[in-house]
């Protein structure tokens, strides 16, 4: 796992290229390089995983000196492509899959991507045609953005090695502030920042003649047709190509450990590739003060399955850390589980260099509440349809009412977009009358998921929901979380069951096989049971997830009143203080749950602070704010951009 960055078509600016390692330093701590050519650049961190040696360090240049490249993430088949290209005549210096990656691009071009099995995300120079050649993984586990600017391109792992380049014209996009009230993340391609954008996931891109081309190589096929075998012949499969992926994903020249949370995906990963280690695994779990604290099912498991477990037990005060948390993030992201996962990212990272996790075995699987509630419930006429936004957040029997009134009179949909999506009409009564007129809202962010439903290519209906799931909220939020926190601490985090080859034998299950009698996971709790004690397969509030609504009601409400009525905060002009503090006084009153809005503001006003502000990050979130604040100047940060 490593940072990357580059640049083409202009003069090299060795200074930025500095500042731009210096800020990936974080993804690779054990090397840094730079190699440049012709008005081309690319730097390099490295975190030493596969070849140890110093000869496996990056930038890696052909011998002719024709391609050279930058890569991060790992490539799980790459002895396989190695031996292949060996008995053709190959020769190879190192027993990296970085070299594989490059000789595989100089004998197959771009269609080196078909065969690579991994995540990744890579940029090669063919310096004899004069192409800048990138791609991103399949599923999108590993980030690359890039900003033409100037005739020419600059691209990075992270965003704020773009943003410190001095070509680069730091905007904020406001539109995407819209997108993230109302999704609770920004979907790519856009980001945050006007001018740099993500590349998706499965997409390819071509720099040539000062021309930028991008094509998709890869997309999850919904449509493939049903596999038509008996239930047992499919847990058999199911069972050969998820052991197949574990046992892939355990390859490395250091210790592998794994994220064990006691919830049936990540306890399955790890009971899988502790029969397939020669050594005791490492697993690592934490739990919550005053919350969900699941650390028992945890031990279960790591009991099971004879592992060396470690855990540790969190509190509330660890929310001061959020402006640190949002200079890796780099976007606002109201997924409060940024906190447990950079927590547990940290954990795990003063014994090893890589975990496994159990991430991805919802969204193929209608894993999550919303899919299930969408698929479960009936659906009626519209006879019901509410005025105003809180009755969504009312609390007891009253507002349970109400909710499966909506529900069961507004079909699949309507469900589906209730639970991932933010009314307009509550984000219309946040905003300031100023930047609402900015925003110029329009029907786009309302009618994204829309759009994302009513176009998806499924082959049954009922997997619109997964192919949202999986296109969406997977990418922008869970491997985002993923990667930023986890490399935050120089820690490589792999997710086997995100392997293409395992996905795409998942998606050709019939529906009832991963969704049956109102629950997910059909047939992969059906092989869950050959690895793991009954009471781990029972269905429950599983991962690492903060008790959020129980700090709130325990001190932690206070502190975030403080941030609403802080002058930064009002003189931000997104959010109308008043709008915000009425948000808590009803979350207060104990008859609304309004503690995931509350959240998405408390984020958004850290994540400025940092980035508009030019705080220092390791400030705590919640202090005494002096009438003249001193701050801080960081490298990449937007502290002269207005809103």
């Amino acid at each position: 796992m490593c940072g990357i960055c580059g640049s083409i078509g202009f003069d090299i600016d060795h200074l930025w290229l500095t500042s731009a390692l210096d800020a990936l330093s974080h993804r690779g701590p054990d090397h840094a390089g730079i190699w440049c050519g012709d008005r081309v650049a690319m730097g390099h961190t490295r975190l030493a995983i596969i070849d140890l040696s110093a000869s496996a360090n990056q930038p890696m240049v052909t011998s002719d000196n024709r391609y050279s490249i930058v890569f991060n993430g790992e490539i799980y088949n790459y002895k396989d492509l190695r031996i292949a290209m060996e008995r053709e005549g190959d020769i190879f210096h190192t027993a990296s899959d970085t070299e594989v990656v490059l000789f595989g691009y100089r004998k197959w071009g771009n269609t080196v991507l078909q065969r690579l099995r991994g995540m990744f995300a890579f940029a090669i120079w063919d310096n004899f045609q004069k192409i800048l050649f990138f791609a991103r993984d399949r599923i999108g586990i590993k980030p690359l953005f890039y900003s033409p600017v100037a005739n020419g391109l600059i691209f990075a792992s992270e965003m704020k090695a773009i943003i410190s380049h001095p070509k680069v014209e730091r905007k904020i996009n406001r539109q995407a502030v819209d997108y993230y009230l109302s999704l609770g993340y920004v979907p790519g391609p856009e980001t945050i920042i006007k001018n740099i954008f993500a590349l998706p996931p499965g997409f390819q891109g071509e720099w040539k003649n000062k021309a930028l081309h991008l094509r998709r190589y890869w997309k999850p096929d919904f449509r493939a047709p049903a596999l038509r075998t008996s239930e047992d012949d499919l847990v058999e499969e199911l069972d050969q190509k998820l052991t197949d992926a574990v046992r892939s994903h355990l390859v490395s020249d250091v210790p592998v450990g794994v994220f064990l949370s006691g919830g049936l995906d990540s306890s399955l990963v790890a009971a899988i590739a502790q029969q397939h280690t020669g050594e005791t695994l490492r697993t690592y779990s934490i739990g919550f003060e005053a919350g969900q604290d699941e650390r028992s099912y945890a031990r279960t498991v790591a009991n099971h399955i004879h592992s060396n477990h470690c855990e540790n037990l969190i509190s509330m005060n660890w929310v001061d850390q959020l402006p640190h948390l949002l200079w890796h993030l780099e976007q606002p992201l109201f997924d409060n589980s940024i906190l447990p996962t950079y927590l547990v990212s940290q954990f795990a990272s003063k014994e090893v260099k890589v975990v496994i996790s159990g991430d991805g075995g919802d969204e193929p699987f209608c894993g999550y509440d919303w899919t299930r509630y969408s698929l479960a419930l009936p659906s009626l006429p519209e006879i019901w349809s509410p005025a105003g936004w809180r009755w969504a957040y009312r609390k007891g029997m009253r507002g349970a009412f109400k909710k499966l009134m909506y529900d069961v009179c507004h079909g699949g949909d309507g469900r589906y977009l209730r639970r991932m999506r933010v009314s307009p009409k509550l984000i219309h009564e946040l905003y300031t009358d100023e930047f609402f007129k900015k925003v110029k809202k329009i029907d786009d962010q309302n009618n994204f998921l829309d759009r994302v439903l009513q176009t998806a290519p499924v082959r049954d209906k009922r997997d619109r929901f997964i192919y949202a799931d999986f296109s969406t909220y997977l990418p922008e939020d869970i491997l985002m979380k993923v990667d930023r926190m986890s490399m935050a601490n120089s820690l490589e985090v792999r997710v086997p069951l995100l392997d293409h080859h395992f996905i795409e034998f998942v998606l050709a299950l019939p529906f009832r096989m991963r969704f049956r009698r109102g629950r997910g996971k059909y047939l992969l709790r059906k092989l869950a049971a050959r690895y793991l004690p009954p009471s781990i397969l029972k269905p429950r509030k599983q991962g690492f997830t903060v008790p959020l609504s129980n700090w709130l009601q325990d001190g932690l409400d206070d502190k975030v009143a403080g941030l609403f009525r802080s002058k930064s905060f009002k003189e931000r002009g997104i959010i109308r203080p008043e709008s915000a503090l009425k948000l808590l006084s009803m979350n207060r009153s104990n008859q609304y749950d309004l503690s995931y809005r509350i959240w998405s503001l408390v984020v958004l006003e850290a994540w400025a602070r940092v980035w508009l502000d030019g705080e220092d990050y390791h400030q705590p979130l919640f202090y005494e704010v002096p009438a003249t604040r001193p701050t801080r100047l960081l490298a990449g940060n937007l502290s002269t951009v207005k809103i």
